[in-house]
């Protein structure tokens, strides 16, 4: 009998504590990426030697990739972009935010700024365009009480996003997926079975923030490998596109919107337009290159790719117009063409940057912030 009386309670205590913690999750604030996370990548060295062997990405309790979460007597810089600023398989001190913080934390960096230190925190995501962004941006703002400066870096993803889908002449508006957004969000979905729970997840944010585990992945950068193979076994290059102008339209629109965005919550935005490695590529290093298919290729196996020659025609297209938008209202930028290398020294495929790259773009950025002039690197007009 009292067997009999124990199983109801415990399983009404179980459903009480769960209807508990998905009403508490309906009150969680937007996390792009997963407060307290530690993550270790241990890199492929054959398919990635110029890049560290392992690579550390520490989250803290803002959703931040970046040193712990500041207090509001800081100087508060937030990076917002796609994967060339996410800088996922870049060392968590590598990365061009974390050069940027070392920078303006110099002694004579803070005098000029006025301050006593500056914190740079980095919440940007792989393969989210400006449209998301602008998403992204309006719901996780408010939860910082203070922003000094924020630094967009965009438009490679409404690129990739616009090949990927075989060159649309029309933009349908996605249906924003919070999921795919966020990792820590109040719209989340739970069920009953305990790894799709709101208690799971409770349990799970309450043992990184004591206990801060480190998950650990092995053989990082295989994909990347596969990638490149694919592209270099494809059946079909396009040389030539339709009018991007849909496309470059889309971007426009939806890049106004994000550094409004920023203006409404930020003291001053720094507009840094993207870069690409763009040059006579040999057909050693067209060997080291893997984006562009049309199609996903993380997803399926590819047999069509987009030339390098139409990737920064396009991506020239979106710079000017990212350009404009930063003249039209009024908002600082920084173009980086004039001031990378233009080698595999400084990328390590068309869009994402080595540690020496990853570098240069956080001291050019942090002189941009004491409003210094970047020196140009030797090499980085030649094509």
């Amino acid at each position: 009998m009292p067997y009999l009386v124990a199983v109801p309670i415990l399983i009404a205590l179980v459903v009480v504590t769960e209807l508990v913690f998905r009403a508490r999750n309906r009150r969680l604030g937007y996390f792009v990426l997963q407060a307290y996370s530690r993550l270790r990548l241990k890199l492929d060295r054959e398919i990635l030697p110029d890049l560290e062997p392992e690579v550390r990405i520490h989250v803290n309790a803002d959703g931040e990739r970046g040193g712990p979460s500041p207090g509001t007597d800081v100087y508060r810089v937030l990076v917002v972009g796609g994967s060339a600023a996410e800088c996922y398989l870049l060392d968590q001190d590598s990365q061009w935010p974390s050069v940027i913080e070392r920078r303006l934390n110099e002694p004579q960096s803070l005098a000029t700024l006025g301050e006593t230190r500056v914190h740079v925190g980095n919440i940007s995501r792989s393969l989210v365009n400006c449209d998301y962004l602008t998403m992204i941006m309006g719901k996780v703002l408010d939860r910082f009480a203070r922003l000094d400066t924020v630094i967009t870096f965009v438009g490679a993803s409404d690129v990739v996003a616009w090949l990927e889908a075989g060159t649309p002449a029309t933009i349908d508006k996605p249906v924003h997926s919070m999921d795919y957004a966020f990792n820590d969000h109040p719209q989340a979905t739970f069920g009953w079975s305990p790894k799709r729970t709101a208690t799971w997840r409770q349990v799970g944010r309450v043992q990184r923030k004591l206990m801060r585990p480190e998950d650990v992945r092995e053989n990082v950068g295989r994909r990347i490998g596969k990638n490149r193979t694919m592209r270099a076994a494809a059946t079909t290059l396009i040389d030539e596109v339709p009018d991007p102008a849909p496309m470059v339209a889309y971007f426009e629109e939806h890049f106004r919107r994000m550094i409004l965005a920023a203006q409404a919550r930020a003291k001053r935005v720094l507009v840094v337009r993207q870069p690409w490695f763009e040059k006579e590529f040999t057909a050693e290093e067209n060997a080291r290159l893997w984006n562009f298919g049309k199609g996903r290729p993380y997803e399926r196996e590819l047999d069509t790719y987009y030339t390098h020659r139409v990737v920064a025609a396009l991506m020239r297209a979106v710079d000017e117009a990212g350009s404009r938008v930063a003249r039209d209202m009024g908002v600082e930028q920084l173009d980086l063409m004039p001031v990378l290398e233009r080698s595999f020294d400084t990328y390590y495929d068309f869009l994402h940057f080595t540690p020496k790259g990853a570098e240069a773009v956080g001291n050019a950025v942090a002189a941009a912030i004491l409003r210094e002039t970047p020196k140009q690197a030797d090499g980085a007009g030649s094509s």
